[in-house]
């Protein structure tokens, strides 16, 4: 394959910032990509851009004779007297700063004033598509042309008549290019020129408006139109605003697209708000289920740990204890704090499933310091322990919670069932049930288990989810059993049922044991190799989460296993679960 070929852009960028490791970059600058790489690569970006400069370029004689402003600043003022002027932004509007952009995707960096300060010292940017041109017709038409642009003179710098370092930067760039009026500095209108002059445009438009009429608006954020307050009523659906920016796109404003960045995410604030504010789509039955389980490792907030460790217990304590164990045969219970809440909610992020079954985590306020915006958190199991079951759905999807399965709780010590109805009513209603059955019994037959071992115990549990299997095979529903098994049912797979539903043998085959019709249930794991979750992982090699599907479930579409690995320096740095999210898509 033959190496790439970058840009002088990209070669100078990535020679003039600083260095920054090569690991998977964070979530929040990938979410970039697509819109970087439409920006760079995409001829319809280049197509749309031409096409509103070409538009603008035709009404700019008509712009020009027409009475009146295009600014809300003129609105109310006679400028019959004043000569035109066009006033546009510069980045996205005129210069292309892509490269920078991509700089951050690249390398995961978070976005930088001082970095932003050299890719500006460059002096590289190109001309967006078109933005030359229409410049140099404004010139033509006899409008004269502000450049008004929050790229920032810092303080200290404006003494004389010196340009500022941004601006001279800037000058020099688009002078090189052959921007019109790239020579005189009273063209560019910069944030921080002026006492006053901050991000809000309003009074460098104010101070054009003061000499000239306002005729044309050009910029990719309409804040380059109006003022943030006006900005944000816009947003908010305002219908006066919304009528006037409906009368005057097209003929004297024109709006750049953007995809990259822009005020409009402002209201939108963190990641997690973002995909909230995603309108998605009900998907019919049988195009898509995405099912998740992901043991979450005492998962608690972090004044719940501090209050419980204070009186923490000898042993692990029983379901009706608020508790948890301190003593010296077992790992301590992992104290986390708001860095280690952000990994794992970016790790909650990147999970493709409409809902995930959780395990050890201490009810919803827990669950929410993880699975934030865009979750539902529900159907939680009502031990007073601290290790409890429950689900996370995505916002939009109807669901009921089922009276919890407490028969699993077999000796007081162990853990019930959580049980959800995903779209009740429907013909597109899943049963689901979330499991954390005992744990130290992983292999081998449970035939001559000794009473009070962990093996014993499980085998008491296995009675109770094949009722629960059989019930819902008996009631025709499509149904699954997901979470942590703590057993390797590829290694079960191979043991008999035993002839005594209440004595079994295995757990694999005692629950699917295809009696009564309907009660066959499909391994997510069967025939995947194992993946460990980061390379910290010590578990053995072989899963314990699984998620079982019935074959009426299986019926809706291609099952496709995957699980969610961590990568290993951010697993290192932060308190992750010992456990992994697995998922299985249906469609």
């Amino acid at each position: 394959m033959p190496a790439p070929i970058l840009s002088r852009a990209a070669v100078l960028l990535a020679t003039s910032l600083p260095l920054v490791s090569h690991a998977a970059p964070p979530v929040q600058h990938r979410e970039l990509l697509a819109s970087v790489l439409w920006m760079q690569q995409a001829p319809e970006a280049r197509l749309a851009t031409l096409s509103i400069y070409r538009t603008a370029t035709g009404m700019l004689k008509q712009a020009i004779a027409t009475p009146g402003s295009a600014a809300v600043e003129q609105q109310d003022v006679d400028t019959a007297a004043l000569p035109p002027a066009v006033v546009v932004d510069v980045d996205e509007t005129m210069l292309d700063n892509s490269p920078f952009e991509a700089w951050l995707v690249r390398d995961g960096a978070p976005y930088d004033e001082a970095a932003w300060a050299r890719w500006v010292g460059l002096r590289s940017a190109v001309a967006v598509p078109g933005a030359l041109d229409f410049a140099r017709a404004v010139d033509k038409a006899g409008a004269r042309i502000f450049y008004v642009t929050n790229r920032e003179c810092m303080a200290g710098e404006n003494s004389g008549e010196k340009p500022c370092k941004a601006k001279a930067d800037t000058m020099a760039n688009m002078a090189k290019l052959g921007f019109p009026r790239a020579d005189d500095p009273q063209a560019f209108l910069l944030k921080g020129e002026r006492p006053g002059w901050r991000t809000d445009k309003t009074s460098r438009r104010q101070l054009v408006a003061a000499t000239h009429r306002i005729v044309m608006l050009v910029g990719d954020d309409m804040r380059d139109f109006i003022s943030p307050s006006q900005a944000h009523a816009l947003h908010a659906r305002d219908r006066a605003l919304a009528k006037l920016a409906e009368a005057e796109i097209g003929r004297r404003w024109f709006v750049i697209p953007n995809p990259m960045y822009g005020s409009w995410m402002e209201r939108l604030g963190s990641l997690d708000g973002q995909y909230a504010a995603l309108d998605s789509a009900a998907l019919p039955a049988g195009e898509r289920l995405a099912l998740a389980t992901w043991n979450m490792e005492w998962l608690m907030t972090t004044a719940t740990h501090d209050a419980l460790k204070a009186t923490c217990t000898a042993g692990m304590p029983p379901s009706h204890t608020r508790a948890i164990p301190c003593s010296k045969d077992r790992p301590p219970v992992p104290r986390r704090v708001a860095a280690d809440f952000d990994a794992l909610a970016d790790v909650a992020r990147r999970i493709p499933a409409d809902v995930v079954a959780l395990q050890e985590v201490d009810g919803p306020e827990a669950a929410a310091t993880v699975f934030r915006d865009g979750w539902q958190l529900a159907c939680f199991t009502s031990r007073a322990h601290p290790q409890k079951v429950g689900f996370a759905v995505r916002s939009g999807i109807a669901f009921a919670c089922n009276p919890e399965v407490k028969e699993l709780d077999i000796d007081g010590a162990t853990r019930s069932g959580a049980d959800i109805t995903l779209y009740p009513g429907t013909p597109r209603a899943v049963r689901l049930l979330a499991v954390h059955l005992k744990s130290g019994c992983f292999a081998g037959s449970l035939a001559d288990a000794p009473a009070s071992t962990p093996c014993s115990a499980l085998r008491k549990q296995v009675p109770v989810l094949e009722r629960w299997i059989d019930a819902r095979a008996a009631e025709q529903a499509r149904f699954a059993v997901l979470g942590d098994f703590n057993r390797r049912l590829e290694l079960d797979a191979g043991l008999p049922a035993g002839t005594d539903e209440a004595r079994p043998e295995a757990v694999f085959q005692a629950l699917s044991d295809g009696k009564p019709e309907g009660a066959v249930l499909l391994r997510a794991t069967a025939g995947q190799a194992h993946v460990r979750c980061s390379p910290l992982d010590r578990h053995p090699p072989a899963a314990i989460d699984n998620i079982l599907v019935s074959q009426s479930l299986a019926a809706l579409g291609r099952l496709t296993y995957s699980r969610l690995t961590f990568d290993g320096p951010t697993a290192a740095r932060h308190k992750f679960s010992d456990h992994c999210p697995a998922v299985l898509t249906i469609d």
